[in-house]
């Protein structure tokens, strides 16, 4: 789970790290004018960020600063306007101007070599980190100042600065974080020192033990995923038997795709668009999953509007239960509000696949369903093919009698 830079820093926060004063505004209508005049009054000179996922926000016209009341409502009006790779900007920070007198760059992730958290540090922090050579790398945040003498950079208050490098360590294991990034770690001209911007992300598994972020987590759900995608990850919560929906991305096609196994599922995704046809989503599912799993997830994938077929794909299984997982598709289908209309094609293979393909046959002649089954005599390419084929053909039959 990736935090947006308020997130990061609530987080960083709890860890005792100095952020800036800030306050959020999570859309135009939302802003008090009574509290954000308060604020600019306080502060004299502020940044106005806006709050998206990924780097090159200030390149990219995305931070912004105001020296006056009215600059500061013409930013905040400006930045809502905006979009990022074509989503719009749903929340802005509006946060105290530092006095800069240096500028670092840290970031923490895992090195799967040595199985253990790595630290790189740079004296040079700022938009562009990217072309700077002068960095550390280290495996403990209190070897980072040592090292930084023998390699000859010159830091001021390098104790003040370690302080900061050992917090922010030690919220990356605290908080079971992926990836923790602050740049830049400020050194203002009064010498306190502060994290200006924050990129962390949580390893999803570790959420339910991880209390004080449950707050932050259904926040930053909520701004990143549809309602679809939040009720798709939330079926493997508290259950481990297999995967269902961990993955799933809304797309804009009109063909629902239930998908099995990683590698196989992608290459199910480019034969189906290959063909012609037009995913309405991407999920996945597989490890041997229960029957209840697969049928939450049919039921939300089948949700979508609009859907003109349905394809449940995958390659030869191992020790996944086709009968099991295809009698969760089948009960997904009896749930729904309304019986598809639209052609289903199934290609699927694996233990008990004989007596799921003889449940399906019953199941689609008893409620009347399109329902097309191939097995592992059949390329999942080809049916591919006939999925977008007849999805085709249905649209233009859907057409002429509306």
């Amino acid at each position: 789970m990736k935090l947006l830079e308020h997130q990061g820093k609530q987080l960083l926060k709890m860890a005792g790290i100095k952020t800036p004063a800030g306050m959020v505004l999570n859309n135009q209508d939302s802003v008090d004018a009574a509290t954000l005049r308060k604020f600019f009054t306080k502060h004299k000179n502020v940044m106005v960020k806006a709050q998206i996922m990924g780097g090159g926000r200030k390149k990219a016209g995305l931070v912004l600063d105001a020296k006056s009341y009215p600059a500061l409502q013409k930013q905040i009006k400006k930045l809502f306007a905006k979009k990022h790779q074509g989503t719009p900007v749903g929340a802005v920070l509006v946060e105290q101007k530092l006095a800069i007198a240096a500028e670092y760059f840290v970031s923490i992730t895992y090195n799967t070599l040595t199985r253990r958290p790595i630290i790189l540090f740079s004296t040079k922090g700022g938009i562009h980190i990217e072309k700077n050579t002068g960095t550390i790398t280290s495996h403990h945040p209190a070897q980072v100042a040592t090292l930084s003498a023998k390699e000859g950079f010159k830091i001021a208050g390098n104790k003040k600065l370690a302080d900061v490098l050992v917090k922010a360590y030690k919220a990356f294991v605290a908080f079971d974080c992926l990836a923790l990034e602050i740049n830049p770690i400020i050194k203002t001209k009064q010498g306190f020192w502060y994290a200006a911007d924050a990129k962390i992300t949580i390893d999803d598994a570790a959420l339910p033990r991880q209390q004080k972020l449950h707050a932050i987590a259904a926040e930053s759900q909520s701004q990143q995923f549809s309602a679809r995608e939040l009720a798709a990850r939330h079926i493997d919560e508290n259950d481990h038997r297999g995967v269902a929906g961990k993955t799933f991305l809304e797309l804009k096609g009109d063909i629902a795709v239930l998908a099995s196994g990683g590698g196989a599922s992608l290459a199910a995704m480019d034969a189906l668009i290959e063909a012609g046809g037009k995913p309405a989503n991407y999920t996945e599912y597989s490890g041997n999953p229960s029957r209840e799993k697969v049928r939450a997830l049919t039921e939300i994938t089948l949700s979508a509007p609009n859907l003109h077929g349905c394809l449940v794909i995958g390659g030869v299984a191992n020790f996944t239960d086709i009968f099991e997982t295809l009698s969760g598709f089948a009960e997904g289908i009896s749930h729904l509000p309304a019986l598809p209309k639209y052609p289903i094609v199934i290609r699927r293979a694996g233990p008990r696949d004989t007596e799921a393909f003889d449940m399906l046959r019953r199941f689609a002649k008893k409620q009347g369903l399109d329902i097309t089954l191939f097995g592992k005599e059949t390329p999942m390419s080809y049916a591919a093919k006939i999925m977008a084929e007849k999805s085709a053909a249905y649209t233009v039959n859907y057409e002429m009698d509306n």
